[in-house]
């Protein structure tokens, strides 16, 4: 196994200063590589491999680092990923390619500072690298915020490289997606989101030293409305006569699931007859891949025994398509004021309520009745998974009704 780490020389502590090294472990073997740059024992943090502060020229300090190292790391992937043995013979004759020295690296930091590589195939890269690691899900996001990227370069005739994306940038993208593309400004703050994650990676990979996509402030924006089924819809969902619509009793009977569950959509998705152990099931899920054991109820007991071979399969898009015809047809329509912000602009509309059913509606239903149904909080949170009460808590809206109840119920 290969590694690298920035390191100083443990035997020069009595120094003023002493160098830094790019350590590379190779087959519990070391050599270090000089970086170029010394600095005082007593500023550097050992365990994290870099200078201790905050300032701006510390950061740029240990960025200028990073972008050394990761020129290691990268001489390392690219020879395994063909087969060579990463030695240090190996390392060192690659680094006096790139820096015409010897064994010295500063030189590296002006050829990354004047590259112009692209941060659209860096984008793409990133949703490789990781694609095993992320749900299905959360790729199709990232790709779609590729996309975008790729509308805007386009648009604006540019090439969007590693150094281009600084303020100047941030502004005009922000006005790309919210005028031209009329996206509201929680969508603009996903896209913003996910290309500061790929900045990062390149941060970390020492690929750049640009690090303006920490300003990059979020957009104003209101949450949508925490949409979830009343005990009274889930019934008439749950009871609703669909013989005669056996597509839309099948969108039923998956999103009744979802909400006496709180199952994601990519869980419910995997359950299969063998996931049914003593009247639970057991799944490891999907997107945080916990252990789950989830004890059945009345309403799953009997949409599981509907399908004694398996659920039937949909996939998340058009699940989200029928489930607002499901809930147009079963009269879910009480209407519901929706507020959100495009830019500065704030928008309010009333909609039907069935026209923003999704199959995450589920997992609110799940959580919230479940609170008013009288679950302690403790045992709702083993069901879901969720790490922190507060994550756990935006999915809940105590509904009108309660609110009234334990008004009455506190003083009468």
């Amino acid at each position: 196994m290969s590694s690298t780490k920035l390191v100083i020389r443990s035997d020069r502590k009595a120094f003023g200063k002493t160098t830094i090294y790019v350590q590379y472990t190779h087959k519990s073997a070391k050599k270090k590589f000089s970086t170029g740059y010394s600095i005082a024992p007593n500023c550097w943090n050992g365990t994290a491999g870099k200078a201790t502060g905050t300032s701006k020229e510390i950061v740029e300090f240990n960025a200028r680092l990073q972008i050394i190292k990761g020129r290691i790391d990268k001489i390392v992937q690219d020879a395994i990923l063909v087969g060579e043995e990463p030695s240090f013979a190996l390392v060192e004759e690659r680094l006096k390619g790139l820096s015409n020295s010897s064994s010295k690296l500063p030189e590296l930091l002006k050829q990354e500072k004047s590259s112009n590589q692209d941060f659209l195939e860096l984008f793409a890269e990133n949703i490789n690298v990781t694609s095993a690691s992320k749900s299905h899900g959360t790729i199709k996001h990232y790709k779609s915020t590729l996309n975008h990227l790729k509308a805007y370069a386009s648009k604006r005739s540019i090439k969007l490289t590693l150094s281009y994306l600084d303020t100047n940038f941030y502004h005009d993208f922000v006005q790309f997606l919210t005028k031209e593309l009329e996206m509201t400004n929680g969508t603009v703050n996903n896209q913003l989101k996910r290309v500061k994650v790929v900045m990062s990676y390149a941060l970390d990979k020492g690929l750049t030293d640009n690090i303006a996509f920490r300003k990059f402030k979020l957009l104003k924006h209101t949450e949508a409305d925490v949409i979830y089924l009343t005990q009274s819809e889930l019934q008439i969902l749950f009871e609703a006569d669909l013989s005669s619509e056996p597509r839309m009793a099948k969108v039923r009977d998956l999103f009744v699931l979802g909400c006496t569950t709180g199952l994601r959509h990519s869980d419910f998705s995997i359950i299969r007859p063998e996931n049914i152990e003593n009247d639970q099931l057991v799944l490891r899920t999907i997107k945080t891949g916990d252990w789950l054991r989830l004890d059945l109820n009345q309403y799953s007991r009997t949409i599981l025994q509907r399908y004694p071979n398996g659920l039937p399969k949909l996939s998340q898009q058009k699940f989200n398509e029928y489930v607002k015809e499901l809930g147009q047809h079963c009269g879910i329509d009480k209407s519901i004021l929706v507020v959100h912000y495009q830019g500065t602009k704030r928008i309010m509309e009333r909609v039907p309520k069935y026209s923003l059913l999704s199959s995450h509606t589920g997992r609110r239903t799940f959580v919230t009745q479940s609170l008013e149904r009288g679950m302690p909080i403790e045992v709702l949170q083993k069901f879901t998974t969720h790490k922190d009460l507060k994550t756990l808590m935006r999915y809940a809206k105590v509904a009108d009704e309660q609110k009234k109840l334990q008004m009455e119920k506190a003083w009468g």
